[in-house]
């Protein structure tokens, strides 16, 4: 048991520690780190991804919490939640305080122009990786296509994009309205 905690704390804080870009930017992280521990589908870990969402507190934090409950138990969510944890704390730390002392220099300029595009880019693979399991139900062909799916996606984005209402009410609205159509 002390070995897989440890396995499970230390594959979290990899992710923790690599996964620059936070939530989203880092899923297809996460999903290479919970195969490791068990066979996940990519239906299964975009459910994982939506539970994460609809709870408060990080989508990585969350998943490593899941991850770790199912894995060993509450001493795997506290191993797995810690791991991933750690290495912002370390992280933001040394950040800002090189931030501080060298916020004029060129070169940190020139870091920050490149990782907001390398961000988007995760962020942007994330949504790919997720998106494929929402809107196609098996494969990625016509037949399987769902688009009541890629509706209700559209939907979520303008309701996000155009209205003040925040997350937890929209993934409410979105669960019923698919709640609603499972009914149809």
């Amino acid at each position: 048991m002390t070995y897989l905690l440890f396995r499970l704390f230390m594959t979290f804080f990899k992710i923790g520690f690599i996964g620059f870009g936070g939530g989203l930017a880092i899923l297809p992280l996460v999903y290479q780190g919970i195969s490791q521990f068990s066979p996940i589908t990519q239906e299964q870990f975009a459910n994982l991804v939506g539970i994460s969402q609809a709870t408060p507190g990080p989508i990585a934090v969350n998943a490593a919490t899941y991850v770790g409950f199912l894995t060993a138990g509450i001493p795997g969510s506290l191993a797995s939640t810690i791991g991933v944890a750690v290495p912002s704390f370390i992280l933001v730390s040394l950040t800002v305080h090189f931030i501080d002392k060298y916020q004029e220099s060129k070169l940190v300029k020139g870091a920050f122009v490149g990782i907001r595009p390398a961000a988007m880019g995760m962020i942007a693979s994330a949504f790919i990786f997720v998106g494929e399991s929402a809107v196609f139900t098996e494969g990625l062909s016509a037949e399987y296509f769902n688009p009541a799916a890629l509706f209700m996606a559209a939907a979520t984005f303008l309701l996000a994009a155009k209205t003040k209402l925040g997350p937890i009410p929209i993934i409410v609205i979105m669960g019923a309205v698919g709640a609603l159509s499972s009914l149809i």
